[in-house]
């Protein structure tokens, strides 16, 4: 199969419908482009750094990343980073950023009950919608940073990077954790048309995705890329409704006008709308209640059956996520001065609501929930790029100004707990909250080589926040037909005094009304970075590097007290030392990485949902630490091998005044808090090991080939709730996929047999306490055994 880069130049992966660990390259650094073609984008970068490109450029061993927003070899990147081509993506039915974990050691993303999360190493944003995310997402250098963007279908991609570790210099907006940096498709110079559908028979799952590139002159091309995607048959069964859920209907599409009017001048406009759809939820009851006389779910932790029968009230709201999303973005690259300098301007919109209710005993309605938000971001970034002699330097300012309006309905059938009185009227807490943020950066990072083989690189980034806000709390009646576009004004209109009371006996809140400007902060962050690297060759360097990261402060939107100061958390800050070695041996045979890490985070910002509010707190100390390796050996033409290990020591230093877990909380039914220091966090699994293998060869008279391939990833257990509850933990497991594919030697179809989770094992997603119910356990399932065909086609 063979793909377009920009220039129109033609590259082939070394192995079309490549699979699992496999299609990542095993390897910590993979990417789409050959040296050849890194060097025709950016020459000055690679050739400055002693790495000019081999007479046979291999597109195995010579990959290029972007990392550091500028073209680099893998091996030279001083950055711990997993990446993976579109066509890979592709090849093992990726759309969601959700299927990355079951692709990606120490990588996790959950959509949780209401705001989806990312971890990596052991530690992410918890599940509130007011903090900002400390693993970035960056779609082609444009900041997607806001828990909802996680579900935006991912489509047309050209690469797809897992960065570990802080990345402030280059990404900036709280990404202390990690970044995931995703680059789409561009029109090349010459016509294309790439593309492929495929169905899952388990859950009958239709996806198809595609782009066409046609130029409309010598200096103009148009790339039109979409993706559509039917989820028919959900993994649980609502014996209450008769049907499966959740169902999932998306869409999307991507215009991409390339222009370069002049030499040296690259002008790129693109747009994109993306229609979420997910109909039904995946919550469902995984551990009884412990009180003694509670009433109890009719199934608890069935891998087939979850119960919720809201749209059989009059009263009822469906479950629901759903998203639009717009975005319009133009770039400008420009050589001058002997470097490029670019531009990035965007515009965001998005309008999101997902709702979800756990079902209560004797089938009955006890919660539901409905989060609603809307944003809006516009953003400009300036950059440079040059090399001066023995100099490499980056500099720029970034500016970006975001609005947040947040509606969260909590609805109450308590009855349904057994409660009588008052106590069991039905009602529903409205929590609303406004937000509005300025954020203006300057960044700088120089690289000095000092010889050959020795380079120090030094850099900052200053950024300077201001946040505004206002929030509110008060009562209401059950608000039926909610959805994606209840307004804010319906809220204010059901507005009720008379079931105020209710807000502390059962909700632990009390009303009041925070005006927008009572809630204010202003910070200023410096975040430096140094790195040492020393080129043992051509192909094999070791780099040790420092860095600290700051994610700013907020305001918590469902402060449920009347203190405006209370509702605030502080910033976060990490510090991280790391020492890498990666390479090339054995006559560029062997590759291999290998990171030993140390992330120490203070003042880190948790947020764990405990009866029926969010318990917001700034950790003391918390530390990630561990070994990542990672080998690809390709002893033979078409047969690639890879293994990876990596030991995770990821925990809380000092964390007291935590929620507690179900058994504590049965213990001590108010006001409980326990003392979570030196325990893992969520998702730590100290061990992950991966194996592939991958093979393709010619058939008959070698006008076909045949490829085909299975891996592996294993984790030891961890525990998937932030409660350090021992009826939260996921038992150790291993994931098996696998493929068939079937292509002419020409590459320009493939035909492909996909298995992923072949031995169907259950895993342990995302687990919560129960609202009103806080000794009981919800929690979410990942996907069970997929099994399908798929279609891809690359003409040009």
């Amino acid at each position: 199969m063979k793909q377009m880069n920009m220039s129109g130049r033609t590259w082939k992966p070394a192995l079309a419908g490549g699979c699992a660990l496999a299609a990542i390259l095993t390897t910590p650094s993979a990417h789409a482009q050959t040296a050849e073609q890194a060097q025709g984008e950016q020459p000055a970068a690679l050739a400055a750094q002693g790495a000019a490109a081999p007479e046979q450029a291999d597109s195995a061993t010579d990959i290029v990343v972007t990392a550091r927003k500028r073209s680099e070899y893998a091996r030279d990147v001083p950055i711990a980073v997993t990446a993976i081509l579109g066509a890979q993506l592709q090849a093992k039915n990726i759309t969601q950023i959700i299927d990355l974990a079951s692709v990606t050691p120490n990588f996790q993303f959950s959509y949780g009950a209401v705001q989806p999360f990312i971890f990596i190493r052991g530690f992410g944003s918890g599940a509130n919608a007011s903090f900002e995310q400390s693993v970035g997402k960056f779609v082609d250098n444009v900041s997607f940073g806001r828990d909802q963007d996680g579900r935006i279908p991912i489509f047309d991609v050209e690469r797809l990077e897992v960065l570990k570790g802080p990345q402030v210099i280059a990404f900036g907006n709280s990404a202390t954790v990690g970044a995931l940096n995703i680059t789409t498709r561009k029109p090349g110079a010459s016509f294309a048309a790439d593309g492929s559908i495929g169905y899952e028979f388990n859950e009958h799952e239709v996806q198809a995705q595609g782009g066409v590139t046609a130029p409309l002159a010598d200096w103009a091309s148009l790339r039109v890329a979409g993706l559509f995607q039917d989820l028919a048959h959900g993994q649980l069964y609502n014996p209450l409704l008769g049907r499966n859920e959740p169902t999932v209907r998306n869409w999307a599409v991507r215009p991409t006008l390339r222009l370069t009017p002049a030499p040296g001048l690259e002008i790129m406009l693109h747009g994109e709308y993306d229609h979420v759809r997910t109909f039904g939820n995946a919550v469902q009851p995984i551990a009884q209640p412990l009180r003694p006389g509670a009433l109890l779910y009719p199934e608890v932790n069935d891998p087939d059956v979850r119960r919720n029968d809201f749209e059989r009230s009059p009263t009822a709201s469906s479950e629901l996520s759903g998203m639009n999303a717009q975005l319009y973005q133009g770039d400008i690259r420009y050589d001058v001065l002997g470097g490029t300098l670019a531009s990035t301007t965007a515009f965001r919109k998005t309008l999101s609501v997902t709702q979800f209710g756990t079902e209560g005993p004797n089938d009955s309605q006890p919660y539901f929930n409905s989060l609603n938000q809307r944003y809006q971001q516009f953003s400009q970034e300036l950059r440079f790029n040059g090399t001066f002699g023995a100099l490499d330097a980056s500099l720029g300012a970034y500016y970006q100004r975001d609005t947040l309006h947040i509606n969260l309905i909590q609805e109450f059938q308590l009855a349904g707990y057994g409660l009588t009185g008052a106590a069991a009227t039905p009602f529903g807490r409205i929590a609303t909250y406004d937000q509005r943020t300025s954020s203006y950066s300057g960044f700088a990072d120089l690289t000095y080589r000092l010889t050959s083989a020795l380079s120090v690189a030094a850099g900052v980034r200053y950024s300077h926040i201001d946040k505004t806000a206002g929030q509110a709390i008060f009562a209401a009646p059950i608000i039926p037909g909610l959805g994606l576009y209840t307004s804010r004004d319906e809220l204010l209109q059901a507005r009720s005094e008379a079931l105020a009371p209710l807000l502390s006996p059962v909700t632990g809140s009390t009303e009041h009304t925070f005006p927008f400007g009572a809630l204010a902060l202003a910070e200023d962050h410096w975040q430096p970075q140094v790195i040492v690297q020393y080129k043992l060759d051509p192909t094999n360097n070791v780099y040790a590097k420092y860095v600290k990261g700051d994610k700013v402060g907020g305001f918590d939107f469902l402060y449920a007290g009347t203190d405006p100061n209370a509702a605030r958390f502080r910033p976060e800050e990490a510090q991280s030392v790391e020492v890498g070695f990666k390479g090339l041996v054995l006559n560029r045979k062997l590759e291999y990485a290998i990171d030993i890490y140390r992330t120490t985070f203070t003042s880190l910002q948790q947020s764990v949902f405990s009866n029926l509010v969010f318990v917001v707190s700034n950790v003391g100390k918390a530390r990630s630490q561990g070994v990542e390796a990672d080998v690809t050996l390709r002893p033979v033409t078409d047969l690639r091998i890879g293994l990876g290990g990596s030991y995770l020591d990821a925990k809380f230093i000092d964390f007291p005044g935590a929620a507690c877990n179900s058994v504590e909380n049965l213990a001590t039914p108010r006001g409980c808090s326990q003392n979570l220091s030196n325990t893992p966090t969520q998702y730590a699994s100290k061990w992950t090991g991966t194996a592939s293998i991958d093979y393709q060869r010619p058939i008959g008279s070698g006008t076909y080939k045949l490829g085909g391939g299975l891996s592996v990833l294993a984790r030891s257990k961890y525990n998937a709730g932030a409660y350090n509850d021992p009826r939260m933990v996921q038992p150790g497991y291993a994931q098996l996929d696998g493929h068939l594919d079937l292509l002419p030697t020409d590459g320009i179809w493939t035909l492909s047999l996909f298995a992923r989770n072949l031995t169907d094992k259950r895993v342990l997603d995302y687990a919560v306490l129960a609202p009103a119910q806080s000794t009981a356990i919800f929690g979410t399932y990942g996907r069970e055994r997929q099994i399908g065909l798929r279609v891809s086609v690359n003409v040009h």
